[in-house]
């Protein structure tokens, strides 16, 4: 019986569909269709796939970061950055052997990772990027993860994955939903940042025209006035975000048009709540780009008011007497598991080893030193998010004493601030109640001289 062979990790498949869910599912990618076992990136990072990396476990782990040019396939300089990135984790696995890692690789196993390696970069050679790339390997998994930023280049090999990056991507740069109203239709779009992807282009048809026309007005034959088919558009919109909301969840919402259609759709959605800005008086020419060039700054505004109500939660927590600052006290908060909330600032890395059993972190200098663990603060953020802590990074901390980068608030693990769960409020709980005051609104040239 013929069998398909999965080109990163080796596994057959006794069926072409298992193959595509255990490529989409296992490695975050997914099989370009009539390419024989070549892979394509795809932009399926998530906060559940997030949660799989840090809890994966298999010594040793391997984390590639690199800087990447946005094209339809990498480029040639790019394409060889790789290579010379996975070469360092190549010379690394040959000779990591210190406690750290749990063994040495000798013989099969060591082959087995370096086939591995091999094949995520070519997987990632072959498929677009964006401004950054991040692959992941280890003995039972494989991931390659595009950024839409520029991460710090680095090699890393770890009993665990270097996932930090990833986190600071879902909390930089949040998925989320424009709606583009355009009369009796509409247009549905999802993605994160200046990326998005259309989910449904819709037009209620008009009857007068199907009758002229011969045609069978179907479902739409009461349809007759303009107002009719406008709420038919509504509903069918609101009925397409539903079903997108039973899928992924709750994202926010921007929603782009008319202004008087989007303040009628706000009257009557269901979905108002999630609405947390306006781009005023643009019609159905947009392409994805255009939309997403509008829709992305509002995005970012409502995702740095959120960061700004942290650090006031960070700042009076501390004047409550609830925050621990620093490496060593934070650390051992979160082996207590007794951190609640974690801020750190995004440019703070401190390799170092653990003494002690784990309980004492001792910075160190040369991260590439035997036994040396590359960042100590990936570490404490990977744990403390696994606890069940609400994990923030900002760009600085502002608080506390002088010197220190990194601050927990002491508290029950994953119930957040205000009984909310650890991830982002702006992904799910954060938009609740909203009732349209406080959105960011843009308008166009065309507006401001009307």
């Amino acid at each position: 019986m013929a069998t398909w062979h999965c080109p990163v990790c080796g596994l057959d498949f006794a069926f072409h569909s298992e193959l595509d869910w255990h490529i989409r599912e296992a490695h975050c990618m997914k099989r370009t269709a009539g390419l024989a076992g070549q892979l394509e990136r795809e932009a399926v990072l998530s906060w559940s796939s997030l949660r799989q990396l840090q809890l994966a476990a298999d010594k040793p782990s391997v984390s590639l970061f690199l800087w990447t040019a946005p094209a339809a396939v990498m480029t040639h300089h790019d394409a060889a950055n790789l290579h010379r990135l996975a070469s360092q984790a190549s010379e690394r696995l040959s000779h990591e052997s210190d406690e750290r890692l749990g063994h040495e690789l000798r013989g099969d196993a060591l082959g087995h990772m370096k086939a591995r390696l091999g094949e995520a970069v070519r997987a990632a050679e072959v498929g677009p990027t964006d401004h950054g790339l991040a692959i992941f390997v280890s003995s039972a998994q494989t991931a390659v993860v595009p950024l839409p930023f520029s991460p710090r280049e680095r090699v890393v090999v770890n009993p665990t994955f270097a996932t930090r990056d990833l986190l600071e991507s879902l909390e930089r740069f949040p998925p989320y939903r424009a709606l583009v109203l355009r009369g009796p239709g509409f247009r549905l779009l999802e993605g994160r940042a200046d990326r998005l992807s259309e989910v449904r282009d819709w037009q209620v048809p008009n009857p007068s025209l199907l009758r002229a026309r011969g045609e069978d007005a179907g479902l739409y034959k009461n349809c007759w006035t303009l107002r009719q088919r406008r709420l038919a558009a509504f509903d069918s919109a609101d009925t397409a975000i539903g079903e997108r909301v039973a899928i992924v969840g709750r994202l926010p919402l921007v929603v782009l048009g008319r202004k008087g259609l989007i303040a009628r759709y706000r009257r009557r959605s269901p979905h108002a709540p999630s609405i947390v800005g306006e781009v005023a008086d643009y019609g159905s020419l947009l392409s994805s780009a255009d939309v997403a060039q509008h829709a992305a700054p509002i995005v970012a505004s409502y995702r740095e008011r959120h960061k700004a109500e942290y650090l006031e939660a960070l700042a009076e927590a501390d004047r409550n007497g609830h925050v621990v600052w620093g490496l060593q006290p934070v650390w051992d908060a979160v082996r207590d598991g007794q951190v609640q909330w974690l801020w750190v600032e995004k440019d703070y890395w401190q390799p170092g080893r653990l003494a002690e059993g784990g309980r004492r972190m001792l910075p160190a200098l040369d991260a590439t030193a035997p036994g040396v663990i590359e960042d100590l603060v990936d570490l404490v953020i990977e744990r403390a998010a696994l606890s069940g802590a609400h994990v923030e990074i900002v760009e600085r901390l502002g608080h506390g004493r002088a010197g220190d980068r990194v601050a927990a608030e002491l508290g029950s693990p994953g119930a957040g601030a205000a009984g909310e769960r650890a991830e982002p409020a702006y992904e799910v709980a954060g938009t609740e109640g909203h009732t349209g005051e406080g959105t960011a609104t843009a308008h166009t040239g065309a507006t401001a001289a009307a």
